[in-house]
């Protein structure tokens, strides 16, 4: 077994399964163990602060790669962030009401809450925990981490909304975008990504990105997966990942196929 020192996992279609439920009892004895060894453990996930503390509020875990990387938490406590800048967002307001066809759902990751365009109002939120809506951007008084379009309805296949990440990182070189899993793009300011911030993170805590061992499933991974020093990607993972992954887990996410990688990568006990 190599000596890890930092474990990151990514969230959706990496612990969650299908149905965005995961062993809590299972994964609180992983993390708990993998602690009394000395290691590190690390949720670096593209949905907000607010979001993983609602799925995390019954587990041990302490430190955060939100937003993609942009927001760090350590220990509980905040440690850095990086906001969109209020004129791109107004830019991407306006290109959003251009594109054809019109996402199922838009938003933008405030520092508390989630702002969603009022025209969306009757579609159901629950990975939301909180959210409010709005009709112009004067009425959003929070910072904005990402923006995403979700087109979950539609189901486009997963090469169309590949192009339209690629066309909004050509038309808006302020920006990063990927694809975020669930057919959705998340966007985010340039040079954020998971890797650079665990990057941070890790040092910290005082090590390196070469003694992490991380877990994703799609393209929002990819900078992860590549860096670390060891990077698996789900069985379920697109094939970009699975592409420059080191290793590959055994069993998808419905099978607890992070649960089950960890457990035998760390010797850990039932």
């Amino acid at each position: 077994m190599e000596k890890w020192q930092f474990v990151a996992i990514d969230v959706d279609g990496t612990l969650l399964d299908n149905n965005d439920h995961y062993d809590i009892p299972r994964f609180n004895r992983v993390v708990s163990q993998l602690t009394a060894k000395g290691i590190h453990f690390i949720v670096a996930s593209g949905n907000s602060l607010d979001a993983l503390r609602a799925i995390f509020a019954d587990s041990l875990v302490k430190n955060y790669v939100a937003e993609n990387g942009g927001r760090i938490i350590c220990g509980g406590h905040e440690k850095f962030s990086r906001p969109h800048d209020r004129a791109t967002i107004a830019q991407l307001l306006k290109w959003e009401q251009t594109l054809q066809p019109q996402p199922d759902l838009f938003s933008l990751s405030g520092a508390n809450q989630t702002f969603i365009t009022s025209q969306f109002r009757d579609v159901p939120v629950p990975y939301y925990p909180h959210h409010t809506y709005f009709q112009n951007l004067a009425e959003v008084d929070e910072p904005v981490f990402n923006l995403n379009l979700n087109w979950f309805r539609q189901r486009p296949a997963l090469e169309w909304i590949m192009r339209q990440a690629s066309q909004i990182n050509r038309q808006f070189p302020q920006v990063h975008a990927t694809y975020s899993g669930a057919f959705g793009i998340d966007v985010l300011p340039a040079g954020v990504n998971k890797a650079v911030s665990l990057a941070r993170l890790i040092h910290q805590l005082g090590g390196n990105i070469n003694e992490l061992v991380a877990f994703g499933d799609t393209a929002n991974d990819l900078e992860m997966i590549q860096q670390a020093g060891c990077g698996y990607a789900m069985k379920n993972a697109t094939t970009d990942l699975l592409a420059v992954a080191d290793r590959v887990t055994s069993r998808d996410n419905n099978h607890d196929g992070l649960l089950y990688e960890l457990e035998m990568l760390f010797n850990l006990k039932d």
